[in-house]
């Protein structure tokens, strides 16, 4: 009996597949009429159970091979059929028909007296185990959530106190590691079971026992507290992204939210400036605009207004083919679906695209790219903007055509020229770097990977430019991710956590050597680690002025309990320390979209989180850690383009400050959303650790050379910057004290 893979979307991949429909033109601008044709269309998706191995459809899928077990008398293809069954029913949230499913099994085997190879017996054994696990973490976790809950190491308060399913659970890992001590993935989940009882460490014989050392952090940091619940922004679903941005330019950030379900609510959460957030997903026109594996945000038509592109069809193959919505703000607190009349209504699965101005012209343009196999034709797609909120497809002629099962893009200008180039990663074979040729060369972009040294990792996802060192050019990271390794990520992790030999594909950070080459330093900057990483972005936890970073697994198999990792920069960009105990941030659950940003406007950023898995049964509530505040200055700029683009996206900064002592130092930064999977605000947030006094602002605007320089800025202060003005104007943001009065409203479908 062959376990079966338990990610769908990676078997829908092998599907045949028809060239997706070509877009029509729209009839009218009319906002109305493009959100309720793309309402229908998402509804009709949503509704499709013609194809039951469309990988939604679990419930479906584990009634229908339910119906056939009557009728199978071959002992094996009953076994075979129940195992299945009992995957599917996990998968849609039934823990209780999981349970007896796989149950069934050994009931089956001891009646008839049949004795399955060890290896087939222990995996059913194992995922048994998961099973009553899983029960605990709905009982406990879901049902009976606080902000301790799912946190690794799982402290007192975040202990079941429904204790059946972990019980159940230890006591089948037991079983197992009986009979296979050195089985370290099952060494982990029965550490972790532990945990939930308030046995660890102290119950656990010793040649059982994962040290609590391997655990503790490497630096100091205090801890984060998730405040996302009574708050109301502790969104129920699964997978998902969030763009944290201010769409109502009040000057507080706000959140769109996401979920992958197919009949899962954008949703809209407007901060009051108060203290609260509001619900205004209906109010704002958005209701019935489901799904979205990932978003990015712009102001693609220059009116001042920051508008969102989101991303479907993600792991689907040829059952991918749906549209993505561009969300147009209409500055009246609502948005419109303008997809076909812009010119980028098309049918190509994706999560990852990157809004830049690759030709400098000052209408932001578009990159998305898609997820091509031999059987989904989707060749990645450039739109240049025509500057009257349409768009033209020119990734041919850009030589940017790429034809690659792409996870992960973004864009930067790596090398100073003043022109936006882009990184690509793919899930198998040479990642990509394009680097554009400018007016010299019509703005045409090449793959310089090979000899800049970045092709790795070869098995690869979620990437980011950042300047973790602070010396004006942009370095780039880029996380391993196997998917064949969904049902044993948490015993390398594992092994990772116990300094064993892993398998796992590794990270890869690449330092910007400044002559278009890179070198990689993953190793000696302490991240080649395991990390399975989907969700990510990088920000400033402690306003040293160096960038830091969250790797959040999205793993989809629910063996994969294994925490997401918060990496703090270590100062003057010399090594990056886990501090995932010390700040919280730990979560055991599915992690994706991540936004750092300054939600309270305190002058700290904080991380919102999109939580939960690929399955319909595998919700989770999304988390807002809340930055407790360190002592250290700050300053936020909110660039406005004139003669480049309105938002300045792609604009260089240096931050020239100087402290109480009078010496001087250089920040630097870049308007932009962050990493690929997730999208921090276009705001820079800029942490100024002692150098409170700011001396300069230079601004390196999109396609310039030389930079403007601008006066009139202070720390701990929001200030304009507006091109070609050449000074600041300050804006008064009150700090806000948060106030938790959404009792304990959540969602899910």
């Amino acid at each position: 009996m062959k376990q079966i893979i338990l990610y769908c979307g990676i078997l829908l991949l092998s599907l045949c597949c028809s060239e997706p429909s070509a877009p029509e033109p729209a009839a009218s601008p009319d906002a109305a009429d493009g959100t309720a044709a793309m309402v229908a269309e998402l509804r009709t998706i949503a509704q499709r159970t013609d194809n039951l191995q469309m990988w939604h459809l679990n419930r479906a899928r584990a009634q229908a091979i339910d119906q056939r077990l009557d009728q199978v008398s071959d002992p094996g293809q009953r076994i075979s059929m129940l195992f299945q069954s009992g995957i599917e029913w996990l998968n849609a949230g039934e823990y209780q028909r999981a349970i007896a499913q796989l149950q069934a099994i050994f009931d089956f085997i001891d009646g008839q007296q049949l004795k399955l190879p060890p290896q087939q017996y222990w995996t059913i054994k194992e995922l048994l185990g998961i099973a009553h696990l899983r029960k605990g973490e709905i009982e406990n976790c879901l049902q009976a959530h606080n902000a301790y809950s799912c946190i690794l190491p799982i402290e007192e308060a975040g202990q079941h106190q429904l204790r059946e399913g972990s019980e159940n659970a230890l006591q089948i890992f037991d079983e197992i590691l009986t009979a296979q001590p050195s089985n370290v993935q099952v060494k982990w989940l029965y550490n972790l079971a532990q945990m939930t009882l308030g046995g660890y460490p102290q119950d656990i014989p010793a040649g059982r026992l994962i040290q609590p050392e391997v655990f503790e952090s490497e630096a100091a940091l205090p801890r984060f507290t998730d405040r996302a619940m009574e708050l109301g922004l502790a969104v129920n679903d699964i997978s998902g992204s969030v763009v944290m941005d201010d769409f109502n330019n009040d000057h507080y950030l706000d959140l769109l939210v996401s979920s992958y379900g197919l009949d899962d609510q954008l949703r809209y959460f407007e901060n009051d400036g108060r203290g609260g957030f509001t619900d205004q997903t209906e109010a704002a026109g958005l209701t019935g605009l489901w799904s979205g594996l990932n978003m990015v945000q712009a102001d693609y038509n220059n009116d001042g207004w920051v508008d969102v592109l989101v991303l479907r069809g993600a792991w689907l193959g040829t059952d991918g083919n749906h549209p993505n919505s561009l969300l147009r703000n209409n500055g009246d607190g609502t948005f419109s679906d303008v997809t076909r009349h812009s010119g980028l209504y098309c049918q190509y699965p994706t999560q990852t695209a990157a809004w830049l101005d690759f030709d400098a012209d000052g209408w932001i343009d578009l990159f998305i790219a898609n997820e091509y196999s031999s059987n989904t034709p989707a060749t990645a797609q450039l739109f240049h903007n025509r500057g009257d909120g349409t768009f033209r497809e020119v990734a041919a002629e850009k030589g940017v055509a790429i034809r690659a099962f792409v996870k992960g893009c973004v864009a930067s200008d790596y090398n100073n020229d003043g022109f936006a180039d882009l990184y690509l990663s793919a899930i198998s074979g040479d990642n990509y770097l394009l680097q554009n040729g400018g007016p010299a060369e019509d703005f045409k972009f090449k793959n310089v990977a090979a000899t800049a040294g970045t092709t790795e990792p070869r098995v690869s996802f979620p990437c980011w430019f950042f300047d973790y060192d602070q010396d004006g050019w942009e370095d780039l990271f880029v996380s391993g991710f196997d998917f064949q390794q969904f049902e044993t990520a948490a015993g390398e992790v594992a092994r990772d956590y116990l300094g064993e030999k892993v398998s796992a594909e590794l990270p890869r950070l690449y330092h910007n050597n400044q002559d278009g080459t890179f070198s990689e330093v993953s190793q000696a900057m302490g991240v080649d680690q395991v990390l399975f990483t989907m969700g990510c972005n990088f920000g400033d936890l402690n306003n040293d002025g160096y960038p830091d970073f969250y790797a959040t697994t999205g793993t989809p198999d629910f063996r994969a309990l294994v925490p997401n990792r918060m990496f703090l920069n270590g100062g003057k960009g010399q090594a990056f320390l886990d501090v995932t105990r010390a700040g919280g941030f730990g979560h055991l659950q599915k992690g994706h979209g991540v936004a750092f940003g300054d939600i309270d406007a305190d002058g700290d950023q904080d991380i919102y989180h999109v939580l939960g898995g690929s399955y319909d049964g595998d919700n989770f509530m999304n988390a807002l850690f809340v930055n407790p505040g360190p002592a250290q200055h700050w300053v936020k700029l909110r660039l406005v383009g004139r003669r480049s683009n309105r938002s300045a996206s792609g604009a260089r900064l240096r931050i020239r400050a100087s402290d109480a002592r009078g010496d001087t130092r250089d920040f630097y930064s870049r308007v932009n959303s962050g990493a690929s999977f997730g999208a921090s605000p276009l705001l820079v947030e800029q942490g100024l650790a002692a150098y409170a006094q700011i001396e300069s602002v230079d601004v390196w605007w999109p396609g310039q050379s030389t930079a403007e320089s601008f006066g009139g800025v202070s720390s701990d202060g929001y200030f304009f910057i507006e091109e070609g003005k050449g000074m600041a104007k300050k804006v008064d943001v009150p700090t806000l004290q948060l106030r938790g009065d959404a009792g304990h409203k959540h969602h899910h479908q």
